[in-house]
């Protein structure tokens, strides 16, 4: 298999995994490694050096999830690279969206102390203030929380 082809079946993965804390956890891998790509090409030659994404879609037949992480941890090549964290940059907004979408301004949630997947730390209630792909919640002891919806539950305990 070539490495446009691992590449083209981990997107498809990674555009079909609901798995939010792991798809927050290998973006997070992603980004050191291009940015380092990124001012390599910078110094080699300028903004003109930099390769844009590849031109692959996702393939008919995902990848498993070892194979999809196994792929992103390998590829080398910054044009792949970059296709791959935008399909899983594309799917976490869109399960950010969806969440979002479970709590209209002014809805009472529950939300975690620590606003990153995975969710950590002891979950916190307030009312919604804004929604969207992040959530601004005023929480009740004054403090504003701010992040992916994802993280929010009705407050109460109600899923």
């Amino acid at each position: 298999m070539t490495s446009r082809e691992a590449v083209a079946r981990a997107m498809a993965f990674f555009e079909q995994s609901d798995d939010i804390a792991l798809l927050y956890q290998v973006l997070e891998e992603v980004a050191p490694r291009a940015k380092q790509m990124v001012a390599q090409y910078l110094r080699r030659g300028g903004e003109d050096a930099i390769p844009p994404p590849a031109d692959l879609r996702a393939a008919r037949e995902p990848a498993s999830r070892e194979e999809a992480i196994k792929t992103l941890r390998a590829t080398n090549d910054f044009a792949l690279l970059q296709v791959l964290a935008r399909s899983i940059g594309q799917r976490i907004e869109t399960i950010e969206i969806t969440a979002s979408a479970e709590f209209p301004e002014g809805a009472r949630v529950s939300v975690p102390e620590r606003n990153k997947h995975p969710e950590s730390g002891r979950r916190l209630e307030g009312t919604v203030e804004t929604t969207g792909t992040s959530l601004r919640v005023l929480l009740d002891n004054g403090e504003t929380w701010q992040g992916p919806p994802s993280l929010a539950r009705r407050a109460g305990g109600a899923q």
